[in-house]
């Protein structure tokens, strides 16, 4: 069995596709480097809109067409509103 990786990734609302720029093997580390991407990415590249995330891969897997095995947008965190009774 090949251990899974955890890519980390962050998407403008530019992008058209996810830019991958870290790997971990542990989900808390990954976690980790994803919210430490957000700050970096708002606070001293200014960027407006910007979303992280972590990707769950395959070791040995090419990924052309076929989708991570799961996916997580890390921040900013999503909040849904739901009505109150």
């Amino acid at each position: 069995m090949t251990p899974d990786v955890y890519l980390v990734w962050y998407r403008t609302a530019d992008d058209r596709q996810d830019n991958h720029v870290g790997v971990a093997y542990r989900w808390e580390h990954a976690k980790t480097m994803a919210e430490n991407l957000y700050s970096i990415q708002r606070g001293i590249d200014k960027k407006k809109e910007v979303t992280t995330g972590v990707s769950l891969l395959e070791c040995g897997t090419l990924y052309t067409r076929k989708q991570p095995k799961s996916r997580w947008q890390i921040l900013p965190i999503m909040s849904i509103t739901a009505p109150t009774w």
